[in-house]
């Protein structure tokens, strides 16, 4: 292992806010390998972490109250810290951002002021119509579809690496980019808290997530009220955050079998996702789908929409069942499938939970990416 004064020198730049510290266990483990610095946002009470592992952070108290005064205060205070190793001569050898839309202009220009390596990471499906299903047509929206595809293709092109979750990702931008240093693969998910799903049956059939639409709760519920009255004895419950309830009440329709839970803490979704039956992610677009590997490791048979990133995650006929996207009659024939069948749900959840501890392992995320840093740098 290398000296501390050896370790390459990695600057993350992280604006999603912190609201423990065990979330930062991450740049724990990078300490192995690296050291460097964390711009990040937070919560008020983490503002005392200074430190993780061999990585100081640096945090921006979130304020969505004041939100562009809060960006411009984290885009300054990247270029301040960049600016400040330079007179210093402090050198840095990569920049790593969550995304290559706002956080990634602002790690190509402080990549640019530090002279070291920029990698953005790429966690969205920014291209994708349904990226923009859930929001009304103002100018807002407007000047996104129009800004976004020409600010992930500017940040692209400087990218020295990029880490994607699936392999045809950016496609699009595959023309303006100049790196061949394109690794994919799934980011890291702490599967430990849902080994040990619950085996016994309460007919329950489970989705966690939100947006509405780009999610494809609507599909989800209209497919289950083709098959619900075949199978009086199964529920599907719908766990998750829509601000305007009404579009969710009205697909309902006050149906007997459906329910919507409220969202929960992210350390109470295991129990959840360990209760159910059968688990779906039926989104119109997603990138990888994280709960599709918390379910995984939770041993419960899963059915996703083929589109984007899922079948990264599930393995057709295999781990899993995939159905094409906006399908809701085939969506249908997968649920009635699953639900008449108890053998075929254990022997896919059974498959399920063997290839989440065998390739979604913490020891495999750090191998590819600690792998995918080095080839950038």
């Amino acid at each position: 292992m290398e000296g501390r004064n050896d370790r390459k020198k990695l600057v993350f730049i992280v604006p999603r806010p912190f609201s423990k510290v065990s979330e930062l266990s991450k740049y724990e483990d990078l300490s192995v390998h690296y050291q460097g610095v964390i711009l990040s946002s937070c919560y008020g009470h983490m503002l005392k972490v200074n430190k993780v592992g061999n990585f100081r952070v640096i945090f921006t108290k979130i304020r969505y109250d004041h939100y562009l005064m809060y960006n411009m205060l984290f885009f300054m205070r990247c270029v301040a810290f960049a600016l400040a190793a330079r007179v210093k001569r402090d050198r840095y050898d990569l920049v790593v951002t969550y995304d290559p839309l706002k956080t990634g202009v602002w790690g190509a220009i402080t990549a640019g002021i530090l002279n070291a390596k920029f990698a953005p990471e790429v966690n969205g499906v920014y291209t994708s119509p349904a990226e923009y299903m859930d929001d009304a047509e103002t100018l807002s929206v407007k000047l996104k579809k129009f800004f976004y595809p020409r600010i992930e293709a500017w940040v692209l092109k400087r990218a020295d690496g990029v880490k994607l979750l699936f392999p045809t990702q950016v496609d699009p931008f595959k023309p303006v980019m100049k790196t061949s240093v394109i690794h994919s693969f799934s980011n890291y998910v702490p599967i430990d808290r849902f080994a040990g799903g619950n085996g016994a049956e309460n007919h329950e059939i489970l989705f966690v997530g939100y947006p509405f639409k780009r999610k494809g709760v609507d599909i989800l519920i209209h497919a289950f009220k083709q098959v619900a009255p075949d199978f009086p004895q199964w529920r599907l419950k719908i766990l998750g955050w829509y601000p305007d309830r009404r579009e969710l009440e009205a697909c309902m329709g006050n149906h007997p079998q459906i329910s919507h839970h409220p969202p929960v803490e992210t350390s109470e979704v295991p129990e959840h996702i360990k209760q159910c039956s059968i688990f779906v992610l039926p989104s119109r677009s997603e990138a990888m789908g994280r709960v599709l590997v918390e379910s995984m490791a939770a041993g419960k048979p899963r059915i996703g929409a083929h589109v984007d990133g899922i079948p990264t995650v599930i393995r057709d006929g295999v781990d899993g069942v995939l159905f094409e996207p906006e399908n809701t009659s085939e969506l249908s024939e997968k649920l009635s499938q699953l639900m008449a069948d108890k053998a075929l749900r254990e022997s896919l959840g059974d498959a399920a939970r063997k290839r989440a501890f065998s390739e979604h392992v913490k020891e495999i995320y750090l191998n590819n990416v600690v792998t995918f840093y080095n080839a950038t740098m």
